[in-house]
This record gives structure tokens, C-alpha cells and sequence, in this order.
């Protein structure tokens, strides 16, 4: 039996000790931190978890207080979780501290883990606040840790009847995903989701659901530590939401957002609030944005006329982890190139009859064609050599072959002269 439903009589019957809790903001968003490092602490107001202050709406509370964090030892079976809905259950507050801007809380877990939340205002944008989880073995024994994390959208003004996407990318941490805001995040406790579990899903509802992701981060040895980061945030449609998870450099991630705007007209862009729930440095490849990748050509002669290819610099490029291409990138070169050297929309390096021989860096620039201001730079380093010049060996005087030619040439004369 899980330690945590030993503890669960004794830590429901006695009130949860608060050190502390703060409402941060960054102008953009405000997030409310509970002490243990779930969010929407009861005791302030506003009740905030994600308040996107443009629209002056919240991402999760108008409806419960559902927003959970869980975690778990596999090898003694033993697990913890806490949330304002849910109740905490082998999760005790050990330090809380808040700025204006920034709040930590750090919990110890059953005995076995301490586990610090890092709240601060993301540097790449201010559409996303950053949180820096790091679990620790405090235990004298390896353990296998599993985190889980949940939440509820209910996102204005269809609160309850939202839009929830949910990409899993390539994490080799991820290993369970749904749709079930209402899930204690307690990663030994079953989900079997509202209406998907472990799918990649776009618009999916509209439902009242959220997102529940868990993760494994393997062994951790006696004081030793894991570390990754979560993402909460907001803006005002979907486009600028996935702008905000390129510069976050999500690797998994929950869309929430409003199925009508206003009620009553169907609505997909996510005006005027769409919600952000992502993780990153979770062993995945980033899901949004362009992604340029430096080439070296190899060596290419110059031809004597037209062009000649050295390299694609698109081949190793990709735009939202997919393959960049002619369809979803716009090419353009960065600075001056070399006279003869030039590169084409769809990536291709030329070699033309005019170039110097000699050896380059040059630089271009991808943009998403759905998203300009998704960009991204690289270089291409090259080598253009200039071609062979065959030139005709001189026969040396007493050569054979000069020999020869003298004898047909004075046989030539001779009959000439017969005649």
C-alpha cells in the first residue's frame, strides 16, 4: 500500500500548515503560488492560477480549483500529491519565498524527495512564466521518480466547453498523457482520461477538460538531483500562444481555449485568451518554432559556365519539428554574398562560373511562413576551387614522335619534288 493513502486519515484530519503564498506578476500575467508549488492559493484574492490580465480573465479558476502535482518512488511504491482540490497527502511545505515577480516553494516528499518550484518570468517572453523544478533524493536508497502535473481549463468566456490541444513531442520522459484536469497528478493513481489518453490531439472537445501529463526521470541516486521546466501562460489567440511556446522552447505542451467568441459564434483562433501549459528539458526535441542548422558544403569546383550545386541548407533545417521546406519557411540570404554565389528559395547553394576561388561564411535567415516573426539564422561555410587547365605538354627536340613527324614531312617535299 502506497505510504500516501496510509498518511491520508491523519493529513486530512489535521489543517495543512501554510508557511506562505504569493500572487506574482509580470504585467502580463499574474500566477498564484501556493506554498507546497501547486497553484491558486485559497487564502489570497483574487483566486489566481493563470490570469491572463490583458482580457482580465483566468485560465482555471471559474470553475474548481483543479491544478495538482504529484510524485512517486517506484521502487518502495510510494507516492504524494497536492492541489487546492484534491487535498495534499505525503507533501509538506519545508520554505516558501516571494518577490513581486518570482516565488519558491520547496516540499518534502514522504521522506524521499525534496522538490523545489522556481517561479519567475520567462527571459524569452513575457507571455510565459517559468518554473525550475528540480526533484532531490533525500533518501539513503536509489529511487525511480515519477512527477505527474494536472489542470482543468476553463477558459473565458466558454468556461467548461473549451477547445484542449495536446502534443506529446519525442520526450523520452513522457510517459502518460491525457485529458483529465481533474486527476490528482498522484503518478501511481490510474487516469483513464475524459476523452483521449495518450494521443496527440488539436482542438479536441468542446469538452470540460484539461491536461494531465507524467513523466519517469529513472533512477536517482542518494543526493543527487533531476531538474526541468515548466511553462505556464497566456495570450491573446492561438497564433501568438505558439509564438510564445517557440521562444519558451516547448517539447510538450496543452493548448486551452475558448470554443466560441463570442458565445453562441464558433470560434478556432483562441480571441481573446488562449492558455499555455508546457514542459521543457525533458529529453524531447523542441515542438514549435524554426530551426536553422549550420552546413559545411564540401569542396565544389567552379564551373567554367552555368552553376553547379554545393549544398541544401534546408536538408537539416525543420519549422515546428518538422522538415523545413518551400511550404512552410521563406529563405532569404543575410548580408552580401560573394560575386558567382548565390542560394535559391528552396535551399539550394549555387557555384557560378564568376566566383572567386577561395573559402566562405556566409549566412541566411528562415522565417514560418504561418508566423513571420518565427525566425531563425545560420551559416554555410564553403570552399570554391577554381577548375583544371589542361595544357598541352611541348615534345621535346629528338622525341620520337617529332623524329616521325620530320621524316613524313620530308617525304612530303620529296615527292612534290618528283612530280
Amino acid at each position: 500500500m502506497k505510504l500516501g493513502k496510509l498518511l491520508a486519515g491523519m493529513l486530512l484530519s489535521v489543517p495543512a500548515i501554510v508557511l506562505a503564498q504569493a500572487n506574482i506578476d509580470n504585467g502580463t500575467l499574474r500566477v498564484g503560488v501556493r506554498a507546497d508549488g501547486a497553484l491558486m492559493p485559497q487564502e489570497i484574492s483574487p483566486l489566481t492560477g493563470i490570469t491572463y490580465l490583458a482580457s482580465g480573465a483566468d485560465g482555471l479558476t471559474p470553475g474548481c480549483a483543479c491544478e495538482a502535482w504529484g510524485i512517486a518512488d517506484t521502487v518502495s511504491n510510494t507516492s504524494g500529491f497536492t492541489g487546492s482540490s484534491v487535498g495534499t497527502i505525503g507533501i509538506t511545505s519545508e520554505s516558501f519565498t516571494a518577490t513581486a515577480t518570482t516565488a519558491t516553494a520547496v516540499a518534502n516528499a514522504f521522506g524521499t524527495f525534496r522538490v523545489t518550484h522556481a517561479f519567475a518570468p520567462s527571459s524569452a517572453t513575457n507571455h510565459i512564466y517559468e518554473v525550475k523544478v528540480t526533484i532531490e533524493n533525500i533518501s539513503s536508497a536509489p529511487v525511480e521518480a515519477l512527477y505527474g502535473r494536472a489542470m482543468d481549463w476553463d477558459v473565458f468566456p466558454t468556461e467548461f466547453n473549451e477547445y484542449t490541444t495536446l502534443q506529446r513531442g519525442s520526450s523520452t520522459a513522457l510517459v502518460f498523457s491525457s485529458d483529465n484536469g481533474f486527476h490528482t497528478a498522484d503518478p501511481l493513481e490510474l487516469d483513464s482520461g475524459i476523452l483521449f489518453v495518450d494521443q496527440d490531439v488539436v482542438d479536441s472537445g468542446p469538452e470540460d477538460h484539461g491536461a494531465h501529463f507524467r513523466f519517469n526521470f529513472g533512477t536517482i541516486a542518494p543526493g543527487a538531483k533531476v531538474e526541468f521546466t515548466i511553462g505556464y501562460g497566456a495570450a491573446g489567440n492561438q497564433v501568438d500562444a505558439l509564438a510564445a511556446l517557440a521562444a519558451f522552447g516547448a517539447e510538450a505542451y496543452s493548448l486551452g481555449k475558448p470554443s466560441e467568441n463570442p458565445p453562441g459564434t464558433p470560434n478556432t483562433d483562441g480571441t481573446p485568451n488562449t492558455f499555455i501549459f508546457a514542459f521543457k528539458g525533458i529529453g524531447g526535441v523542441q515542438l514549435i518554432g524554426v530551426d536553422a542548422v549550420n552546413d559545411a558544403a564540401p569542396a565544389i569546383t567552379r564551373p567554367a559556365s552555368g552553376t553547379v550545386p554545393a549544398i541544401n541548407v534546408l536538408t537539416n533545417d525543420t519549422v515546428d519539428a518538422a522538415p523545413a521546406t518551400t511550404s512552410n519557411v521563406a529563405l532569404t540570404a543575410v548580408g552580401t554574398w560573394p560575386a558567382g554565389i548565390t542560394v535559391t528559395p528552396d535551399g539550394n547553394v549555387l557555384i557560378g562560373a564568376t566566383a572567386t576561388p577561395g573559402s566562405y561564411t556566409v549566412s541566411y535567415q528562415i522565417c514560418s511562413t504561418v508566423q513571420a516573426t518565427q525566425c531563425d539564422t545560420a551559416t554555410v561555410t564553403l570552399e570554391v576551387t577554381a577548375p583544371v587547365v589542361v595544357v598541352p605538354k611541348a615534345v621535346p627536340v629528338g622525341h620520337p614522335l617529332v623524329l616521325a613527324g620530320l621524316g613524313l614531312l620530308l617525304l612530303g617535299v620529296a615527292r612534290r619534288k618528283l612530280v
